[in-house]
């Protein structure tokens, strides 16, 4: 343990943190899922910090400091993020100030007791842990903090699955008991948090176990659009989760069928859609929601979630009846034909082929050709803004500021902000993306 916390504190921007902290005569503390992450082993490009003091300044030097962006997350509570493009990917750190008296007492509000771990930068002290995660993370359990733990987040209600999916976890049983008496509460989350909970449940691998899971727990009757319904059918969840879990299967033998193209095949599942959806948790949403009968339609989805435009056009291209496409392509299979299809069907054309043949409704060899169509000759659909046209546009050179607006501007296309080239530019002349000011 002792060595890993040393290597925490080794990382650059935490030993950043830690020595600005220190000059500061500021307590901050390391908090939350990076500590998890870091003491599991795992990587983690999102990391979160809890001040005692100086919340509206700190962030901001510090993201002067490594050249990075600065915006509020919430104002009024003084939660801020920096963002900092590098080779990886975006990382980001996010920033509040402590609640309650102390550490101790901020951690006791947390949602579980494998992210109630902290660690103060500037001392290089032990972990604080005062719930004991270290043994939950030990026994691989998600247990939450306190009695009201659910009542007081509903969406940890969600989170709990998401976590146990994700960590390949069990939920204690305590813990499970209590999500299945109070799952109603869930109604009350705003449709966008819970749609980025369910779809990174949707993107982890067993998607099966998660949504036998989410059904146990009682969390599906409130999910499902048109619920309301006491009790969903017992064929409809069993044909929905048979149906994700042939898509998820397909998709995972995709790499030993393709293994020149299992890179831009893994890129191109993985790509955001909306909010914290991937192109791969949509597609396991649609073939749950429409397989074997199964619960709600895409439609009705796309508006319990409240998607986008992107989000919506994607679920209800893969919720469609794609039988006379496939038959016209079948009969006549030019390039040209095939490059109309994905034209006509973006974003979601490699989905559409995926979940076909999920289904049986296409024969390999049709398939086979189709999908090395799309990743060696199908020249893509164009950005909406290039790299040379967002300097133009923000009067501004080459460098961090750049990528930083190209992502900002990925990100409101996923959410549907986005869908055009004037759109595109009206998005970034609102959201300049200067460094020391809010990205939007």
């Amino acid at each position: 343990m002792k060595l890993a916390l040393e290597e925490m504190i080794s990382g650059e921007y935490l030993r950043l943190i830690a020595e600005m902290s220190s000059a500061c005569n500021l307590k901050v503390y390391l908090v939350g899922g990076g500590v998890r992450d870091i003491l599991l082993g795992r990587r983690s490009s999102d990391l979160d910090f809890a001040l005692a003091g100086m919340a509206e300044v700190f962030p901001r030097l510090f993201a002067e400091r490594i050249e990075g962006s600065f915006f509020w997350l919430d104002r009024e509570r003084l939660q801020s993020r920096v963002a900092k493009r590098t080779e990886e990917g975006v990382v980001t750190l996010d920033f509040a100030p402590l609640r309650g008296e102390g550490i101790e007492e901020d951690l006791s509000l947390r949602d579980f007791t494998v992210n109630a771990l902290a660690l103060e930068l500037a001392d290089a002290s032990p972990l604080i842990d005062p719930l004991d995660g270290k043994s939950d993370l030990g026994k691989r359990l998600i247990r939450t903090c306190c009695a009201t733990s659910l009542e007081d987040d509903p969406l940890r209600l969600l989170r709990a699955i998401r976590l146990a999916a994700t960590l390949g976890f069990a939920i204690e049983p305590g813990t499970f008991a209590d999500i299945r008496k109070k799952a109603l509460l869930l109604g009350q989350v705003a449709a966008e948090r819970t749609r980025d909970e369910l779809l990174q449940i949707l993107e982890a691998p067993g998607v099966a176990a998660s949504l036998l899971l989410l059904h146990d727990a009682g969390l599906l009757r409130v999910l499902v659009p048109g619920a309301g319904r006491e009790e969903l059918a017992e064929s409809e969840v069993a044909g929905g989760i048979a149906s994700a879990a042939r898509v998820e299967q397909v998709a995972g033998e995709l790499a030993r069928h393709f293994p020149d193209l299992s890179q831009s095949v893994a890129t191109h599942l993985g790509r955001g859609v909306e909010g914290k959806g991937t192109a791969l948790s949509f597609l396991k949403l649609a073939a749950f929601s429409g397989g074997a009968e199964g619960p709600g339609r895409a439609d009705a989805w796309a508006a319990r979630l409240r998607l986008g435009r992107k989000g919506s056009r994607m679920l209800a291209l893969l919720g469609s009846d794609m039988a006379p496409d496939f038959a016209a392509l079948s009969a006549r299979p030019s390039s040209r034909a095939k490059f109309r299809f994905f034209r006509d069907h973006e974003p979601a054309g490699v989905e559409l082929v995926l979940l076909a043949l999920a289904r049986g409704e296409l024969s390999w060899p049709f398939f086979s050709g189709l999908v090395r169509y799309y990743f060696t000759d199908y020249p893509g659909a164009a950005e909406f803004l290039s790299g040379d046209e967002v300097m133009a546009l923000l009067g501004i050179g080459q460098g961090e500021a750049v990528g930083v607006a190209l992502e900002r501007l990925k990100e409101a296309e996923r959410s549907g902000l986005v869908n055009d080239r004037e759109e595109a530019r009206n998005f970034l002349r609102k959201n300049l993306l200067t460094k020391g000011a809010p990205m939007g």
